[in-house]
Order: structure tokens, then sequence, then C-alpha cells
């Protein structure tokens, strides 16, 4: 389910990566040949870009495709490097959690004040959530991998490892 929701998530992010590259076209063709620029076009992209990013994580570290720096793990043998993993899961899980709460009561603040964008006056709580939404979904693909992980760390000698990255459907 999880698996899911994150590769739903990232095809709106490939569409909403479509959207911009055409609304930032039009613009461009607007503004070149009939000197009639788009104003909501730099705001509308701008929103959009938030929810690529945020949309597209979960299903990033679901398939392994985020960066790793494994200077210090490359070193480690397997059963403390399974643990290790399970640490920083953890850690991840935890600081996603204090930002999706954090980033979650500013959308709601925004939406009760009726803050507004300051060109065209879009609403700015919709994009705002876009930003807990991302990250609930991550940290619930890192909670899944978390377990699969603990299993592997407290499994038998010879798999004690990280786990690989899940397939993806």
């Amino acid at each position: 389910m999880i698996g899911r929701a994150a590769g739903m998530a990232a095809l709106l992010a490939g569409f909403a990566t479509l959207a911009i590259v055409l609304l930032i076209s039009y613009d461009v063709a607007m503004r070149s040949f009939f000197q009639q620029p788009q104003l909501f076009v730099d705001e509308v992209a701008s929103f959009l870009e938030v929810l690529v990013v945020f949309a597209g994580a979960a299903y990033t570290f679901r398939t392994g495709g985020h960066v790793r720096v494994d200077l210090i793990t490359g070193h480690v043998r397997r059963p403390l490097r399974a643990w290790l993993r399970v640490v920083t899961l953890t850690l991840g899980i935890v600081f996603l959690a204090v930002v999706v709460w954090v980033t979650t009561r500013s959308g709601i603040t925004a939406w009760h004040y009726g803050r507004v964008s300051a060109v065209m006056l879009y609403p700015l709580w919709l994009p705002m959530l876009f930003i807990p939404a991302g990250l609930a979904l991550m940290a619930l693909a890192m909670l899944v991998t978390l377990v699969r992980q603990v299993r592997a760390a407290l499994g038998s000698t010879s798999a004690r490892d990280e786990v690989a990255p899940e397939t993806v459907e």
C-alpha cells in the first residue's frame, strides 16, 4: 500500500514537472511574441516545484535513488552496518516526524489566517501542505524499511546487513 501511494505520488510529481515545462513555455512564448507576460506562471510553477520535490521523496527512498555517502559504512562489518542502518532510519523517522508536525502547523496557520500569494492571491495553505504530506509518506516508507531492517539485523548471522531497496511493481 505504501509502495502504491509512493508510486502515485511520484506519478503526480512527473505530471507536475510536465505542467511546469508547459506553463513556462507558454509564458516565454506570450512574453516574447505578444509582450504579454503571464504573471500567474511564476507562482503556479513555484507551487508545483514544491509538489515535485516532496511528492517524489518516498518513491526515491523506496527505490534507493537517494544520495548515500558510504564513508563510514563501507568499512564496517555487515552485522554492525545492519544496526547502524536501524539507528539512522530511526533518527530519520524522528526527524521527519518533527518536520511534518511543524510544517503541518504552518500550513494550518496559513489557512486559519487566510494567507495568500503576493501576486495572484492564491491561498498558500495548499502548497504548504504538500510538504508534510510528502514527508509523511516518506516517513511511512522509511518505517516499512525499518521493520525490514530490524528483521535482517535480528536474523541469521549470514543475512545481517543493510536491506536492499524495494523492488518497484
